[in-house]
């Protein structure tokens, strides 16, 4: 039977089970210092991995700790980054998962005063449950000792005074793109419009591009930058020279690489793509042009920039 548990009734559970446990899987969004020496305390003989969001923000804010994850990469454990991570998952073995809204940090398991009041429930090991905690593992990025350094550099060269106009989003040279796309990756509404979800997860990529929409060329080269802007420009130069496609070829095109379980259903991709769409017109017109043949849906057409410049 699934109820509800405080941060504290989740941290007593935890060491209950954690030390005879051979697989442990940690998804959440902020890791700490407090939390990781808890944890390596529990720890007995198990295959740890972390899943954290790790972005510069956090850690020049003090939401996750840059050490912490260091020293549990020397700890053996497998540390992965996933930049739009906003949930928060234990999973024991195969046959217990705990979720909510503590995250692997001190105040979130209630490990230091003032802890925070958390709401967390043991939910059922399902094989969907089992499936979206493997989906959001596979579509990290694993982080080595090297990365680690060149994040802490790039940290360091960071002014103080300016921490509050920090990105969400490492450089190229620090993290590499990831390549699984998710429903998450595109945006939810059109551009300038709010959404309740990019306050919870403001390290959406489209939460950020909203977050810049007053600044135009800013949100436009975050736009430009953006995993589902830059697919779909893949998308239209392996179509060089064929026929452009239209709305329902790059529907069916973006329903078979999404790596969402359950797959959406067609009215939903058909939604993102069609503010996507919206997101080009305002940000990529010089890029990717949008027509209407005759009554036909939209079609796409890669600009040849050469050509435009000649």
């Amino acid at each position: 039977m699934n109820f509800l548990m405080t941060s504290n009734q989740l941290t007593s559970n935890l060491e209950t089970v954690i030390p005879n446990c051979k697989k442990l899987n940690i998804i959440s969004a902020f890791v700490s210092k407090p939390a990781i020496e808890w944890l390596e305390e529990q720890i007995d003989n198990s295959s740890v991995c972390i899943v954290g969001r790790f972005s510069p923000k956090d850690f020049i804010d003090g939401a996750s700790n840059i050490d912490a994850v260091k020293r549990c990469i020397l700890s053996g454990y497998t540390v992965k980054c996933l930049p739009n991570l906003h949930a928060k998952i234990y999973q024991i073995d195969e046959n217990l998962i705990f979720t909510g809204s503590a995250n692997m940090t001190g105040r979130g398991l209630a490990l230091v005063d003032n802890g925070n009041l958390e709401a967390c429930t043991q939910v059922s090991p399902s094989k969907e449950s089992k499936a979206f905690i493997q989906m959001i593992i596979n579509g990290s990025i694993n982080l080595t000792l090297e990365m680690i350094d060149k994040m802490q550099l790039f940290i360091d060269a960071i002014d103080s005074s300016s921490s509050n106009d920090v990105t969400n989003i490492w450089p190229d040279n620090i993290m590499p793109k990831i390549t699984d796309i998710f429903v998450s990756d595109f945006p939810i509404v059109g551009p300038g419009e709010h959404h309740e979800l990019y306050e919870i997860n403001s390290s959406l990529e489209f939460a950020i591009i909203s977050s810049e929409y007053s600044n135009f060329e800013i949100a436009q080269q975050y736009f430009k930058n953006s995993k589902a802007y830059r697919w779909l420009k893949e998308v239209l130069v392996a179509n060089k020279g064929k026929r452009d496609l239209g709305f329902g070829q790059i529907s069916s095109l973006l329903h078979d690489i999404l790596s969402d379980v359950p797959t959406p259903y067609r009215r939903g991709i058909k939604d993102i793509q069609a503010h996507l769409y919206s997101y080009i017109s305002l940000y990529a017109s010089e890029e990717i042009e949008i027509y209407v043949p005759g009554r036909r849906s939209q079609v796409l057409r890669l600009i040849d920039t050469r050509k435009r410049l000649q």
